[in-house]
């Protein structure tokens, strides 16, 4: 038997993890854009949907500023379960990167952070230092000050060092969903003075940061510029998949292609989880084609594996949410509230609206905003690729 196409080769397509910066797919220009703002000392709002590739390109600007001579704290707000913990690791990663030598990292810290008297540990054996925050929040506050406090004292230190110093907070969103909107406040109110340090907030709240950065009566309103993630555009999505079947020796057509975009709805994760798939299906099959009916092979065989925790999320539905989801699929994400749609399922408009508000805070569901008219997209579109197989049964 002859060996097959793919003997040797690796499966070129990748998801579930924060890519390299240069296994990214057409994303230079926010690259540079983003960099540009940052490394100006500026203040800006990386908005971006789950599994466009946010982290990733937050990755590949950390590693692109660093390698320019910057000191990068980056830290993702939803890995801490509170304010405090947050706060605690950005004090102990400027401590060891902006205090200087180990022996005298103490000293810095002390005299820059005194009002959160820090607790100064060192790891000998691994010449490792962390800080412990020894103030305690009041018993009817929040965690904020503490946040705030350690990035006066970021700015201070700051001043110290000849090196650019970025301060980036991925799910930004999570910080101000703790300390509410008057954690908007007292962060503008320390942000704002500060000169020397810049500051990169991701997050993929979509709607919550638009509003938090786009409403005149918010505080972070105009404090910084905005970039909005999209998709990658389908040119370049079509050359790296081909480019990734044709390496291994399997053919593609056109239309295989086009299917695999218009299943995973130009999402970045689903678009590498269903190529990938496809791939492994192609290694192993008689046919070395990617024609649609692979696509199709593949995308039942990765929504199987998701069907425990798409049974569990469509069972915990309420019948109007499940209606306004199925619009959601059946309209595309567009005119959910024309009379047609609502006929259909037999609800009022105000009921579809709750439950698609209802939706997006679950993160079933986001809005999309395009050329001034808003659509409604699935966080993650295989659901709909699972519902169809299932009501079909």
């Amino acid at each position: 038997m002859s060996p097959s196409p793919a003997a040797g080769a690796r499966n070129p397509f990748e998801f579930g993890r924060e890519l390299a910066p240069d296994e990214l797919v057409d994303r230079d220009s926010e690259l540079r854009d983003i960099g540009r703002a940052v490394a100006n000392r500026g203040k800006l709002f990386l908005i971006g949907p789950r599994r466009f590739g946010k982290t990733s390109i937050l990755n590949a600007i950390e590693h692109r500023l660093t390698a320019r001579g910057a000191v990068v704290l980056r830290y993702d707000a939803e890995a801490y379960e509170s304010l405090a913990a947050l706060a605690q690791a950005l004090l102990t990663g400027a401590a060891r990167k902006l205090t200087g030598p180990l022996a005298k990292a103490g000293d810095v810290v002390k005299q820059f952070f005194s009002r959160l008297r820090p607790d100064v540990n060192y790891d000998l054996v691994h010449h490792n230092l962390s800080v412990k925050i020894g103030r305690e929040t009041p018993s009817k506050g929040t965690d904020l000050p503490l946040l705030t406090d350690v990035l006066d004292g970021i700015e201070r230190l700051a001043a110290r060092r000849s090196k650019p110093v970025v301060v980036i907070i991925d799910e930004f969103q999570q910080v101000v969903r703790e300390g509410g909107e008057a954690a908007e406040r007292q962060l503008r109110a320390a942000i704002q003075r500060h000169r020397r340090v810049s500051y990169l907030f991701a997050g993929s709240k979509t709607r919550l940061m638009a509003d938090m950065t786009g409403d005149p009566g918010r505080a972070f309103w105009k404090l910084g510029e905005r970039h909005f993630l999209g998709p990658i555009p389908r040119d370049d999505f079509r050359r790296f998949l081909v480019r990734g079947f044709s390496r291994a020796g399997f053919k593609t057509t056109p239309d295989g292609i086009e299917h695999i975009l218009d299943l995973a709805e130009d999402v970045p994760f689903n678009v590498q989880r269903l190529a990938s798939a496809c791939w492994e299906r192609l290694r192993v099959g008689d046919d070395r084609s990617l024609t649609v009916a692979a696509v199709d092979s593949a995308a039942r065989s990765v929504v199987s594996h998701e069907s425990p925790a798409y049974t569990q999320l469509w069972l915990a539905l309420s019948r109007a949410q499940k209606m306004a989801l199925k619009s959601v699929i059946e309209q595309q994400g567009r005119e959910l509230l024309s009379r047609a749609a609502l006929d259909r399922h037999g609800l009022a408009a105000s009921t579809i609206q709750r439950a698609l508000e209802s939706l997006d805070s679950l993160g079933v569901v986001r809005q999309d905003e395009s050329n001034g008219a808003i659509r409604y997209r699935l966080e993650d579109p295989f659901f709909a690729v699972w519902l169809a197989l299932a009501q079909a049964q």
